[in-house]
């Protein structure tokens, strides 16, 4: 009777711990292969090779991570492993400001500075468009500023993101086809 209990207690807690069925339009991926994603990305940058350090960029800001969109405004901005394209740059950063952190608001304000009311307008509304489909509340990601330096310090300098959980796993939102649609309005 007590190893019958015990197998039934120990079913109970496996299958509680199971991940739950993955929402469309994301994907289960363990923490670790996540954390390696961005570290990934970044040497990728380091060694030269910008186009792949552009693909696993983007990837990580389709799923939500401030950190990425920032960086992806900055590679269209500056052409590294991508077409540039200012419009797509101002776009991804409008989308990493969604986050109210300082640094994104400031590169954005730049840019706000240099748009006609129209075009301030047309790109606001695009800009609303690749948040509904990649920002915070889209992706379930959840973002907090630290800082970056190994010692306890009270200046905020970087924007660590998290996924929701299904499980043991994280839950990262894919990216959509409609980015191509974005990217064509925005040019």
């Amino acid at each position: 009777m007590i190893r019958l209990l015990t197998c039934l207690a120990l079913l109970s807690s496996l299958a509680a711990a199971a991940p739950a069925e993955t929402p469309p339009g994301f994907e289960s991926i363990d923490p670790v292969a996540y954390s390696e994603m961005f570290v990934d990305a970044v040497h990728e940058h380091q060694a030269g090779h910008l186009a792949d350090s552009f693909r696993k960029f983007l990837r990580l800001a389709c799923g939500g991570d401030k950190a990425s969109q920032e960086q992806i405004g900055l590679m269209y901005l500056s052409g590294e492993g991508v077409y540039k394209n200012s419009a797509m740059a101002y776009l991804w950063l409008k989308v990493a400001a969604e986050f109210n952190f300082g640094p994104y608001h400031a590169i954005v304000k730049k840019f706000d500075k240099l748009l006609t009311p129209q075009q301030t307008k047309h790109f606001g509304e695009l800009a609303d468009e690749l948040i509904a489909e990649y920002g915070l509340r889209a992706t379930n990601m959840a973002c907090r500023a630290e800082s970056s330096a190994t010692f306890s310090s009270n200046i905020k300098d970087a924007v660590v993101c998290s996924p929701a959980r299904n499980g043991p796993l994280l839950l990262v939102q894919r990216c959509y086809a409609d980015e191509v649609r974005i990217g064509k309005a925005a040019q």
